[in-house]
């Protein structure tokens, strides 16, 4: 499978917002995406704006994954792998790009919001490539993870 990794525009945002509700795990579909203000048109000015930076993986043309993080906050907001696509190292991969980016923005740690239980893929997936655990929580229950940026 020959996977080509670049940098998100505005241009990928429907697309990726179609894969957020095709994942096997925590899928979310544009109607509820959209009732929590993410939609393309929210998110357009800051994708333009570099306020949101990331990256997508495509195969054939067509994207099958992407990640997205906040360079105000250092905070990755979403990654997200087409079902079926798992388990190849896509996700890692989109991950790494976007945090690099977050931290040659001048973050020295990165967070990120995911699921507390260990049925859940997420729970072993950021633990297993050096995501550490804060026994914070947020109000969906989510555990925040923080990643240090290495010297």
């Amino acid at each position: 499978m020959d996977i080509r990794y670049r940098r998100a525009t505005k241009n990928d945002l429907p697309r990726c917002i179609e894969i957020r509700g095709l994942t096997n795990d925590n899928a979310l579909d544009k109607k509820y995406l959209a009732s929590i203000g993410v939609t393309e048109d929210s998110w357009t000015p800051y994708v333009e704006d570099g306020t949101y930076i990331g990256h997508i993986a495509q195969t054939e043309g067509n994207i099958v994954g992407f990640c997205f993080g906040d360079t105000r906050s250092g905070e990755i907001l979403v990654l997200a792998i087409l079902a079926g696509f798992e388990g190849s190292g896509i996700g890692q991969h989109l991950l790494s790009l976007t945090g690099e980016s977050l931290f040659e923005r001048g973050h020295n740690e990165l967070w990120l919001a995911a699921a507390a239980k260990p049925i859940i893929r997420a729970y072993g997936f950021y633990r297993r490539i050096g995501w550490r655990p804060t026994n914070k929580f947020d109000i969906n229950g989510d555990e925040i993870l923080k990643l240090k940026k290495q010297r």
